[in-house]
């Protein structure tokens, strides 16, 4: 599908890169390493990563005013615009309230940030996509060495709260397994992120690295043998050592992966659940975008820790209507095979057990992948060598 976009990187056609292809280049690394710092916060819920992500925005908006980036537009233009008209509906059933303008702006950020990655990443050169996915494999090196400073199981470091460290590291060890990075870096950097994601004890981003590589995987029995090894190894590392913390002494603790964390988490989950289902039924069209929260409907006055019913009870069927069309959409412009339809998989089984969709790092990383599916759907395979057809008779020597 992709190859038929006449998507090519300027390097390829000859053109050369501007200087100025350079700076988008480094502006997206800088956005991709810095969403993985979100503590502390410079104001409020403004991090250092939303200077750079709106710089990218800024820097991308001729692009965009032109229909940039073709083809991902109009894939997910109606899911978005049916998330957008769910919102509203349910805005203007409930009144307008502080929260709810401040979920559609997060909503702008993370939607732009995806368009705006994939259009200035689209006219980046190969320095500059291995730049962008050296910072991912770079930020996660650091995030988990932040992690490994702290004691015990269920760090966060430098994240609110250990299930975003988790869904961070989770979501760049899919993307650093086929990234254009070197090996070393490659092995240095999924070694780490499966001892940060066992370290993180989130049995969300477990199943949404389970589920990505599970697809990989699958997709990879008639490729080389290096390459089914580096979808294997990073699975085979997450169930040792997830094993091996399993049947630590700690693991009688409440923390980790372990019976008791399984337990205390999945009840609590299921009394939110049952209270998103009673607010659904008590208001079909939704309370508007972050209302469960700001409204303190739920148990402890947290999320709802499930993205779909958080988006029936906020922004009504419509909105949910959006955001499994968005997941579709997404599915259908990845390359089969691919990062994109590797990180949707993951994204959309974690969804179902937490919030996700306005995680910063969600976004960028998604705009790698696709960029990096797209250049192999249009590089060009090398042709096998042709054996001559030798004529009956002939004496070969």
């Amino acid at each position: 599908m992709t190859a038929t976009l006449g998507i090519m990187h300027p390097e390829a056609r000859g053109e050369g890169i501007p200087a100025i292809r350079d700076v988008d280049a480094l502006l997206v690394a800088a956005a991709v390493f810095s969403a993985g710092f979100l503590v502390p916060s410079v104001a409020g819920d403004f991090v250092i990563a939303d200077l750079f992500i709106a710089g990218m925005v800024l820097v991308s908006l001729p692009l965009l005013a032109r229909g940039e980036p073709q083809g991902l537009l109009r894939s997910i233009s109606l899911p978005l615009l049916l998330i957008l008209l769910g919102s509203m509906m349910a805005v203007l059933a409930m009144g307008v309230e502080f929260w709810m303008i401040k979920d559609l702006v997060k909503d702008v950020g993370a939607f732009g940030s995806l368009l705006a990655g994939v259009a200035l990443l689209r006219r980046t050169g190969p320095r500059g996509m291995r730049a962008v996915a050296g910072a991912a494999a770079v930020g996660t090196v650091v995030v988990v060495l932040l992690l490994l400073a702290e004691t015990g199981l269920r760090a966060a470091g430098v994240f609110p709260n250990p299930n975003v460290a988790g869904h961070f590291i989770g979501a760049n060890l899919i993307l650093v397994s086929r990234a254009p990075i070197s090996r070393w870096l490659r092995l240095t950097a999924s070694a780490l992120a499966t001892t940060g994601l066992v370290v993180t004890g989130s049995f969300g981003a477990l199943i949404m690295v389970i589920g990505a590589f599970a697809y990989l995987g699958a997709g990879s029995s008639g490729s080389s043998r290096r390459s089914r090894l580096r979808i294997l190894v990073p699975i085979l590392l997450v169930g040792a050592l997830g094993m091996i913390m399993v049947n630590l002494p700690s693991s009688t603790s409440e923390t980790g992966f372990n019976s008791k964390h399984l337990e205390r988490s999945s009840s609590g989950r299921l009394g939110k659940w049952t209270a998103t289902v009673e607010v659904v039924r008590d208001h079909p069209l939704g309370i508007g975008p972050g209302s469960n929260r700001g409204l303190g409907l739920l148990p402890d006055q947290q999320e709802a820790h499930n993205e779909y019913l958080a988006y029936l009870s906020e922004r009504g069927v419509v909105g949910l209507a959006g955001l499994i069309a968005l997941y579709g959409a997404l599915w259908w412009y990845g390359r089969p095979g691919g990062l994109t339809r590797a990180l949707t998989i993951g994204f959309a089984l974690q969804s179902a057990v937490r919030e996700t969709l306005h995680y910063r790092h969600l976004w960028l990383l998604l705009a790698l992948a696709i960029v990096l599916d797209e250049r192999l759907a249009t590089t060009p395979r090398p042709k096998p060598a042709r054996t001559p057809r030798l004529s009956p008779g002939t004496v070969v020597p």
